[in-house]
């Protein structure tokens, strides 16, 4: 598989994107502090990390995406900035990495009962399990705010989901050595949200703080 660099830039659709599918997200403990980029500040524990796994089904684009990173804060901005993020699609990663300057790459997705495997063209990136058992609270709005890009040209956006909730039993199964942290066994609080839909705007660039 091609990396972004040797890969011909594809059109993408303009934000919002209003997608609808399935996502499960966790708090997961790390062995050593989650990098966190200055002036960001961890909003928990510096040992923390947010994993999210969304399988978009519907909507402007169809793609499964594992993002992994810690919440931050920085003043009144909050959200998950976005270190480490893969799509099987790449219209959304010219789309992520130009609209929303986040770093996505390619890799494929391997799903089974209770489980998926991610892998890129160096080789796997994670496994995990989660539970599949479907939403049973009516459905909730969730924000969903996200960070990216780097020092000089920040990005803040918030999505908003719409999903019936039920409890996420994610664990990690299988982690790569490429990450500078480790994460292992199951997250500390989970939830999946099945069946969801979202919306992503276009982002807020902030140039200085």
């Amino acid at each position: 598989m091609m990396q972004p660099s040797e890969l011909a830039e594809v059109p993408f659709p303009p934000a919002p994107w209003r997608m609808s599918g399935e996502c499960w997200g966790g708090l997961v403990k790390a062995d050593r502090d989650v990098p966190c980029p200055a002036p960001w500040k961890p909003l928990l524990s510096s040992r923390m990390a947010m994993v999210v796994l969304m399988r978009y089904r519907a909507g402007t684009l169809q793609y499964d995406e594992l993002m992994v990173g810690p919440l931050v804060r920085h003043g009144l901005h909050v959200g998950l900035w976005i270190p480490h993020i893969w799509v099987t699609s790449e219209a959304s990663l010219w789309g992520g990495r130009r609209m929303w300057r986040l770093p996505k790459e390619l890799a494929t997705f391997t799903w089974e009962e209770g489980r998926v495997r991610v892998a890129d063209a160096s080789g796997p990136i994670a496994t995990f399990g989660m539970n599949q058992r479907p939403g049973f609270w009516p459905p909730l709005p969730v924000p969903m705010p996200g960070v990216g890009g780097a020092p000089g040209g920040w990005t803040t956006f918030v999505g908003w989901m719409s999903a019936r909730l039920a409890p996420g039993g994610l664990r990690v199964e299988e982690w790569s050595e490429r990450f500078p942290f480790r994460l292992q066994g199951p997250a500390s609080w989970s939830v999946r949200a099945h069946p969801m839909s979202i919306t992503v705007p276009g982002p807020t660039v902030e140039t200085a703080f």
